[in-house]
C-alpha cells in the first residue's frame, strides 16, 4: 500500500441505509459528505430534495450530474442552507477528529421533528477480531481499516457517540460482512478501469452477488450483527 497515493473513490451503495429510509417522500434531506451521491441518487428518485456537502472535486463533479444541488464545501462548517427532515452522515463521522461536534454543529440544520441517519463501519467486524488474535491491525485503502479513518466503532461506543451528541437512537439496520473483507481483491481484479468509480458497480460478477449471495450473506449477519456486520446504521432524534 502506498501512503503517498491519492485517496482512491470508489462507489458503494449503502443498501441498509435505503432499507432504513424506505418509502419516505417529499422530505427535505441533506447528505453530509455525500461522495459520488451514489445512494443518495435513490432517495431523491423516491419523491425527496437532496442537497449534498462534498469536499472532494472530483466526487462534486459526478454528484451533480445525480442529485440537484451538490455544495462543494468543507463539512466541518455547517453552511446556512435552511432547515431539513433528515441529515445523512454516511460513512462520514470516522474520518473526523471530532465527530460529536459535528453533530452537535448540523443538529442546528435539523426541522424540530427531524432526525439524523449515521452510517459507521463496525470495528468489531470478525476479520478485524481475527487480525488482532494474530497481532495485526493493518489499515488497508477501504473498508473497516481504511487508512483515513480517525476513529473506529462499535455498537455500543457509536450509540454513546449519539448520546453525547445530544441524539438518541430511534431505528438501527446494518449491512452485512461475511464478504467484505474480500472486497479490497475485488477492487483490484474488477476497477481496473481507470478513473472509473463505478467498475465494481456495474460488473457482472457484483451484481449476481447481489441478486444471489447478499440476501443470504444478510440473514446470517442477522443472527450476530456486532461480529458480522460490515456497517452500523443508526436514524436517531434529539433526545
Amino acid at each position: 500500500m502506498d501512503e503517498s497515493a491519492p485517496y482512491a473513490y470508489f462507489e458503494d451503495v449503502n443498501w441498509g441505509l435505503l432499507r432504513l429510509w424506505g418509502n419516505r417522500t417529499g422530505k427535505d434531506v441533506l447528505d453530509v459528505g455525500c461522495g459520488f451521491a451514489t445512494t443518495s441518487q435513490f432517495i431523491q428518485a423516491r419523491g425527496n430534495r437532496v442537497i449534498g456537502i462534498e469536499s472532494n472535486a472530483e466526487a462534486v463533479a459526478v454528484a451533480r450530474t445525480r442529485i440537484a444541488d451538490v455544495i462543494e464545501a468543507d463539512l466541518q462548517n455547517a453552511p446556512s442552507l435552511g432547515k431539513f427532515d433528515t441529515i445523512i452522515f454516511a460513512d462520514v463521522l470516522e474520518h473526523l477528529a471530532w465527530p460529536v461536534g459535528i453533530l452537535k454543529k448540523y443538529a442546528d440544520l435539523l426541522k424540530p421533528e427531524g432526525t439524523i441517519i449515521v452510517s459507521l463501519p463496525n470495528v468489531g467486524l470478525w476479520s478485524v477480531r481475527l487480525g488482532l488474535l494474530f497481532g495485526r491491525f493493518r489499515y488497508q485503502d477501504s473498508g473497516v481499516l481504511d487508512r483515513t479513518h480517525l476513529r473506529f466503532f462499535t455498537r455500543r461506543s457509536a450509540i454513546e457517540m449519539l448520546r453525547s451528541a445530544g441524539f438518541r437512537p430511534v431505528r438501527r439496520t446494518y449491512n452485512p460482512g461475511l464478504m467484505r473483507p474480500f472486497v479490497p481483491l475485488a477492487k483490484r481484479v474488477l476497477g481496473r478501469k481507470e478513473g472509473d468509480p463505478a467498475a465494481i458497480l456495474e460488473s457482472k460478477p457484483y451484481k449476481l452477488y447481489l441478486k444471489t449471495a447478499y440476501p443470504v450473506e444478510r440473514g446470517v449477519a442477522r443472527l450476530w450483527p456486532g461480529l458480522l456486520a460490515f456497517q452500523m446504521i443508526f436514524e436517531a432524534s434529539r433526545a
